[in-house]
């Protein structure tokens, strides 16, 4: 082995070498390994004295060796540094035989000597092989519930459909043989049929959010925000205004208008003053436009706030308030994956606000 002084001149330059956490080894232009500093010795598992006897192609799994002796050629006639292993699969071999994954940077420097620094990723190609195996699985995952919620629909329409029928056909032809409880009792019937048709509607479209997009175009808010007020058709006794001023947004159309319409909806739903009122107004912010819709209900108490976004989480008992308990959780997950922020202000008796921001800079809502 050439002796170190002669390889890498100076103290400093052979002391940064053996301080080194990586390791590091001098390569002659045949390949011959002239010198290697202590973290060499701790990854390989070679001492001092046995890498004097091996060439560089001693530290690469045999099935890659030929190809390596072909880039060594390749460097010694276009000597640069280079960093190797960005989007390739490197492994070294140890003396015991075993292999790990590793990134490699070489450095020439003077007669045909090359610096070569070896970083053990073992434990970074690990954690990205278990990634890669939690994402694999979370989509398999999603892609069974996503089935699962298509069959069940499929399997639960269908009897739900005979069901309400026959319902309806009792209540039209056979309702007059009924006493007040009969009649009650099928009332009952009735709405929660409704209701159950509305839950799995809404359980696929909550399914469907994030998967099914359409092109992103320019949409007049105030425009948007007339043809959901007259979708809902609110009651005589309920006055919805919009500001004049509402701007054009770049969003997936049917996804701002499922938000607003939501938002609404529970507000009209909810509403118990004789006189109701629900306003939607906007503020221009840096990176965003914050919608509101506010209205003058019952309002909620802080301790909900988080809750009534989740799914199928409802305030008030169903036979008394009709409601699915999904609306919210649309609201949310639309709102989130654009990128935006959903919230809300409320005071029992006075009302409540929700807030939801819609990027400026937008490639889907």
């Amino acid at each position: 082995m050439i002796p170190a002084k002669d390889i890498l001149h100076g103290h400093d330059a052979r002391w940064l070498m053996n301080c080194a956490g990586d390791a590091m080894l001098v390569v002659g232009a045949d390949g011959g390994i002239l010198l290697a500093n202590p973290a060499a010795v701790r990854l390989f598992g070679y001492s001092l004295a046995e890498f004097s006897g091996l060439l560089v192609e001693d530290l690469i799994p045999p099935r890659f060796r030929d190809s390596h002796g072909e880039k060594r050629a390749d460097f010694a006639h276009h000597p640069e540094f280079r960093r190797m292993g960005s989007g390739l699969e490197l492994y070294c071999l140890r003396k015991d035989g075993g292999e790990f994954a590793t990134d490699v940077s070489i450095s020439p420097f003077e007669d045909g000597h090359v610096l070569v620094t070896v970083y053990d990723i073992s434990d970074r190609k690990q954690l990205e092989e278990e990634q890669k195996r939690m994402i694999h699985e979370l989509e398999a995952v999603n892609e069974e519930l996503r089935n699962f919620a298509y069959v069940v629909s499929h399997d639960l329409k269908a009897p739900l459909r005979a069901i309400g029928s026959l319902a309806d056909w009792i209540a039209a032809d056979q309702q007059e043989r009924l006493d007040a409880d009969g009649q009650e009792h099928l009332r009952l019937l009735i709405q929660r049929v409704r209701r159950m048709d509305a839950l799995i509607d809404g359980v696929l479209r909550y399914s469907r959010i994030g998967r099914v997009h359409e092109a992103v175009s320019a949409i007049d808010l105030n425009e948007l925000a007339r043809d959901v007020i007259d979708s809902l058709a609110p009651p005589p006794d309920i006055v919805v205004s919009v500001a004049p001023d509402l701007p054009t947004v770049r969003a997936e159309k049917t996804c701002i208008y499922q938000v607003l319409q939501n938002l609404l909806s529970n507000a009209i739903r909810y509403l118990d003053k004789p006189a109701g009122r629900i306003d939607i107004a906007c503020v221009e912010l840096a990176d965003c436009w914050q919608l509101s819709v506010a209205d003058n209900g019952p309002g909620i108490a802080p301790r909900h706030f988080e809750r009534i976004f989740q799914l199928f989480q409802t305030l008030h008992p169903r036979d008394r308030v009709e409601s699915t308990g999904v609306g919210l959780s649309i609201v949310k997950k639309i709102v989130e994956q654009s990128g935006g922020r959903v919230w809300l202000e409320s005071e029992l008796g006075q009302g409540s606000t929700f807030y939801f921001s819609v990027p400026k800079i937008s490639l889907n809502l």
